[in-house]
């Protein structure tokens, strides 16, 4: 198996973020979401308050210059439509500056 250290330190610290929000006992879950049709509509974390209808969806870079939050409000918008329609979603990008 030949992984690149962005793909490798890119997964770990999606787990330390996804961590860091279990820890912080605000979200009943916490997980990740792709549409089964290839990964283009793929969301990093997905953090759901359920009893107020909230979630958080973040894209996680090592550097937040790479982060395009055009892209991830039309993930999230695939995500709305498709399994949150009565969510409200908040949209952050998280990277090695909020560890």
């Amino acid at each position: 198996m030949n992984i690149n250290y962005p793909t490798y330190s890119g997964t770990k610290l999606e787990r330390y973020f996804k961590q860091q929000l279990a820890e912080s006992f605000q979200y009943r879950a916490i997980g990740s979401w792709w549409e089964p049709k290839g990964d283009q509509n793929e969301i990093d974390i997905v953090a759901l308050k359920i009893e107020r209808n909230q979630a958080v969806v973040a894209e996680v870079k090592r550097q937040k210059k790479n982060f395009k939050p055009e892209l991830l409000a039309i993930k999230s918008e695939h995500l709305k439509k498709k399994l949150l329609p009565k969510y409200q979603i908040e949209m952050i990008c998280l990277s090695l500056e909020d560890m």
